[in-house]
Order: C-alpha cells, then structure tokens, then sequence
C-alpha cells in the first residue's frame, strides 16, 4: 500500500506544468561597432506574451564596467510582448585603441514579470545573455576581419611537462575561433578547451595540448567566427607535438 501511494505522488509531481523559458534575446551573437558611426544599434526581441524588463551593461574583457569608451543606452527598458527594443551604443572614439580592434562584454539581463496567483505552476528562470562587442577605430578595414584567421602562425611550446599551441596573431583583429581541432593518426579530433580564448591583435595566446597527443604528429584544423556569427574557411596544417 505504501508503495502505490509513492509511486501515484511521483506520478503526480511529474504531471504538474513547469516550464522553463528565456524571453527576451538579442537579434544577433555578437556586435561590431564602428568608431565613425554616429550610434550601433542593438536589437532585442522579446520571444513571450508578456511584458519584460531588460537591464544592460557593458565590460571589459577583465569584467571592469568603469570607465569605458562606451555609452549603453536606455540601462533599463521595457519591452510588450511579441514586440522589439533598441538598445543604443556610441563610441566614444577618442578614447580606443586607434591602430587595432577592441573588445568589450555587453550584458542582457532579463527581468521577469511578477508571477500571478493561481493557476498552472509555471517555474520562470531570469536569462541572462551575454555577447562580445568588438569595437573598430576609423581607418580600419571593414573588409579584412574575416582574413585574419588565414595570417595567424603556429608554434609548439614546451613548459612544466605540459605542450602548448601558441597562436600569434599579426592583424589589428581579435580572431574568435569557430573550430579548434587537433587529430592524430589512430585518435578522434579533440577541440582545445580553451579555445574561447581569443589571439588579441599583434599579441598571441596559447592553447594547451591533449597529452595524449603528446610527441605526435597531427592535424590542426581551425576557423573563426565572422561578424554576422558565421564561420570562415575551414584551414588546417600538420604540426609535430
């Protein structure tokens, strides 16, 4: 007797309406702002019936919001639902790097309207969406960001019994991957863990290497991410590990 009625509360819990849901998002997954335009435009849809907050801020890579060469505005703002807001970002263009790409962190907190009484149980999570905000002085060419991927180089570090990739990027872009891929004879592709990490302008960053893969020869295969949030040419070369 015990055991049915466990059985029929189970039962019962699983029946009850839970949903879980983010409302509101930005139009695009990343947004490019250029200096000698008057404002950037963000756009933002909210997806449900109902009428959403949204709070926004802006960071640097580091996570600082202080004195940023950036203005977001409104930091709050309503949207109905089914409808579309507009956040507004200016450049402040004095104020960035003037020969390579900045980035900077944009942050889409969403607010949820007070739960009502009664009804169906409804579990509502507060979504937050955050994007990268790349940032590109006057001069710059609009043209070439796709390409920096194609002039990265790749050398092979060794330290502390660890191997590292290093990627040295020449070009005044960030390049964010889209595939970072090792394979080896006799192994399945791995993607680095830490590929999110991005090769900032004339600098370099480094990768570290499956150890399985250790003193091996194998293929390095990689893209980037365009400005629309597309990938780029797919290219590849061997690398001795």
């Amino acid at each position: 007797m015990k055991r049915t009625t466990l059985i029929a509360s189970a039962l019962g819990a699983l029946l009850l309406s839970a949903q879980t849901y983010g409302a509101v998002r930005p139009q695009l997954t990343r947004i490019v702002a250029y200096a000698e335009d008057k404002e950037t435009p963000i756009e933002v849809i909210n997806e449900s019936q109902e009428t959403y907050l949204i709070q926004s801020w802006l960071e640097d890579i580091k996570g600082n919001e202080n004195n940023l060469p950036l203005v977001l505005t409104p930091p709050v703002m309503k949207i109905g639902g089914k409808q579309e807001g507009k956040l507004r970002l200016v450049v402040l263009p004095a104020e960035i790097p003037q020969d390579r790409e900045s980035v900077y962190w944009l942050s889409i907190q969403e607010i949820p309207p007070k739960a009502k009484d009664g009804g169906e149980n409804k579990l509502v999570l507060a979504i937050r969406s955050r994007l990268k905000v790349f940032v590109r002085p006057k001069g710059l060419d609009k043209t070439q960001a796709a390409d920096a991927v194609k002039s990265l180089s790749w050398t092979v570090e060794r330290e502390g019994g660890e191997v590292w990739l290093r990627a040295t990027n020449p070009t005044p872009y960030h390049v964010s991957f889209g595939r970072l891929e090792l394979k080896a004879d006799g192994t399945k592709g791995i993607t680095l863990d830490d590929k999110t990490e991005m090769p900032a302008p004339m600098s370099s960053q480094r990768y570290v290497v499956p150890k399985n893969l250790k003193g091996k020869s194998a293929t390095l295969t990689y893209s980037a991410v365009n400005d629309y949030g597309g990938e780029t040419e797919v290219l590849s070369t061997v690398i001795i590990l």
